[in-house]
């Protein structure tokens, strides 16, 4: 049985369409575009809007709204024409949504029908004009966020085809409201990445700035700069203690109120400033998301301050300050504003500790400078002084073997037969020759001080051969006494070095190990080369008399011997001047002996790849 303002469509259509209704193609048209829009939109309103405005051309004496909750009352956010005056302006105006009916469709998350309906809402007028009812609650999320609500006046129950379209309306919206969810989630989160980036690119540039800067107070100020471009709305402020009161040595941005302002200027009282002195003692960050000006013994009334964020400083295990950060309106400190904070307090400490170590590096470095100075001048002064005394000396030594020799001469052979003058005239002609020994040997000690280093390829196979075929006659003659000298070379590197200071090296190290085998009726003497990665190490073994390892310190020092001169002849000097020498080319000596067992001395040479 038809509703009086109802007509058969056609016994396909299977539903009924009212007479006030448009045609079916323009209910078909009108819903497909609610739903393309309902796919493409992210304006909730204008959604709801749609969908409300569909409902009714789709089923036609429809009153249809769409409410959202604001407190306890639920408010029209889209509003059919055909809602009655007096209740649209009273859902405008926002009302309660009660009744067991009611909360059991929003708790359930679904559509709820209500034919027969009979329930009269006080104070709403127009309420009790409607024969059924329809619900469908919205979520965001697992948020509800509104109510499509649907009444009809001409019937006390829904058709089959008034629920399906009443759903599936409902449905696109929900649809709708979860995709504008979803893509509010993505923006949020597109801006978080937005501001992290922004975050990175600012601790960037603060990290360039803060190593170009030494200053203590223009590094906290940069900071400041920082803290304040990414947590913007506030101003910082950093406090240093003077006595009784904490003093502001640092701050950009400016409290609103002159009078507090004036106040922080001032000094705040160090044992009541609970802000500074909370973190001062602690060595946390304390955070505060409604600041009170009390708790700094501040009496100054006015709008300066909402939230503080206060982080000690300390540099080197060393409290130096509070470094605050303040909003003009009151807000909790979220988990990343707290890291954002403690990101720039450590980068801040860590260019303080390098500003610290720069400044005293350098301090170091002018002192060091200062001493190397001196130490130069006086390493020249005594160069200098070594080199003059050593030619001073050669006229006197001259005068004496010269004299000695004529009077050698002027004696009559009878004199000249006595033991005593000829050994005294013997020992005065060795003492001058031993006298220049020593002259040579101070002026080639004095030469390594100051002779421009010549560097370039050295091979020390030729080097070395070239070196002991000078040594032939000594050996040769050793060998006619029925001693024998085994010289034992490995294959040696090629080495960058100056070869003219090498050869005085290696001619040192060499005589001395023929000259302490003397003794040694085997003599061996080996020369061989290690290497590092960085270094070459050259090394002269010999059999020979050896040394007592508890005086190895004293071997390449000036005049020092281990041996006594009537044993071993030699000016002392020798081996100072291979240290002087190899310390010039960047390497190192050293020496290993037991007495009996021969010795091994060694001396390394910084190692150049490509001369390899």
């Amino acid at each position: 049985m038809l509703r009086g303002d109802e007509r058969f469509v056609g016994p396909s259509a299977g539903r009924f369409v009212t007479a006030e209704q448009p045609g079916a193609d323009a209910a078909l048209i009108a819903f497909a575009a609610f739903t393309d829009q309902a796919l493409r939109s992210t304006n909730v309103a204008e959604v709801a809007q749609r969908a409300v405005e569909v409902l009714q051309v789709t089923l036609g004496s429809v009153s249809v709204a769409y409410l959202v909750p604001q407190g306890r009352l639920w408010h029209a956010a889209a509003l059919s024409a055909s809602v009655p005056v007096a209740l649209a302006s009273r859902l405008r105006a926002g009302l309660p949504l009660r009744g067991p009916q009611i909360e059991a469709a929003l708790s359930a998350r679904d559509v709820l029908f209500v034919p027969q309906w009979t329930v009269t809402v006080p104070d709403v007028p127009d309420t009790e004009t409607f024969g059924a009812v329809a619900l469908c609650p919205t979520y965001r999320g697992d948020t509800l966020v509104g109510v499509l609500a649907m009444g009809i006046q001409s019937a006390a129950d829904w058709t089959e085809r008034e629920r399906s379209v009443f759903r599936a309306v409902g449905r696109s919206l929900s649809l709708a409201l979860d995709r504008a969810h979803k893509e509010e989630q993505l923006r949020l989160h597109n801006a978080a990445l937005q501001a992290q980036a922004r975050s990175l690119e600012a601790f960037a540039q603060l990290s360039a700035d803060l190593g170009a800067q030494e200053h203590r107070l223009a590094l906290i100020r940069r900071a400041q700069e920082v803290a304040l471009a990414l947590l913007p709305r506030g101003f910082a402020a950093y406090y240093e203690p003077e006595g009784d009161l904490w003093c502001l040595k640092a701050q950009v941005g400016q409290v609103r109120d002159p009078a507090r302002q004036a106040a922080l200027d001032a000094g705040l009282p160090f044992s009541q400033a609970q802000s500074l002195q909370l973190p001062w003692d602690s060595g946390e960050p304390y955070y505060q998301a409604a600041f009170d000006p009390q708790s700094d013994g501040l009496k100054v009334p006015g709008d300066g301050l909402g939230a503080l964020a206060s982080l000690p400083l300390q540099v080197g295990g060393e409290r130096l300050g509070v470094f605050t950060v303040g909003q003009f309106e009151a807000r909790p400190w979220d988990a990343g504003d707290r890291a954002l904070l403690a990101a720039i307090t450590r980068s801040l400490v860590l260019a303080l500790e390098r500003a610290r170590s720069v400044t005293a590096l350098r301090h170091y470095s002018a002192e060091l400078e200062r001493s190397n100075a001196a130490l130069q001048g006086a390493n020249e002064e005594l160069e200098a002084f070594a080199y003059s005394v050593s030619h001073d000396l050669r006229a006197p030594v001259r005068h004496i073997a010269g004299f000695a020799d004529l009077l050698g001469r002027a004696l009559d052979p009878d004199t000249l037969a006595q033991p005593k003058v000829g050994r005294a005239l013997t020992v005065i002609r060795e003492a001058a020759a031993q006298m220049n020994d020593l002259i040579d040997a101070m002026l080639n000690l004095s030469r390594a001080g100051r002779q421009e280093l010549r560097l370039a390829e050295t091979k020390l196979d030729a080097l070395v051969g070239s070196i002991w075929a000078e040594f032939q006659p000594e050996v040769q003659a050793r060998e006619a006494q029925g001693h024998q000298v085994a010289f034992e070379p490995a294959p040696l590197p090629h080495v960058q070095a100056d070869p003219a200071l090498l050869r005085q090296v290696l001619t040192n190290l060499l005589g001395n190990a023929l000259k302490y085998t003397a003794q040694t009726p085997q003599a061996r003497i080996e020369v061989w080369a290690e290497t590092s990665p960085d270094t070459w190490t050259v090394f002269v073994r010999d059999n020979g008399v050896g040394f007592d390892p508890r005086y190895a310190h004293k071997l390449f020092g000036v005049f020092q011997r281990l041996h006594r001169a009537e044993d071993f002849g030699g000016t002392g000097v020798g081996l100072a001047n291979v240290r002087r020498i190899v310390q010039r080319h960047g390497g190192t000596v050293s020496a290993q002996g037991e007495v009996g067992q021969g010795a091994t001395f060694c001396f390394t040479l910084p190692r150049r790849p490509a001369l390899d």
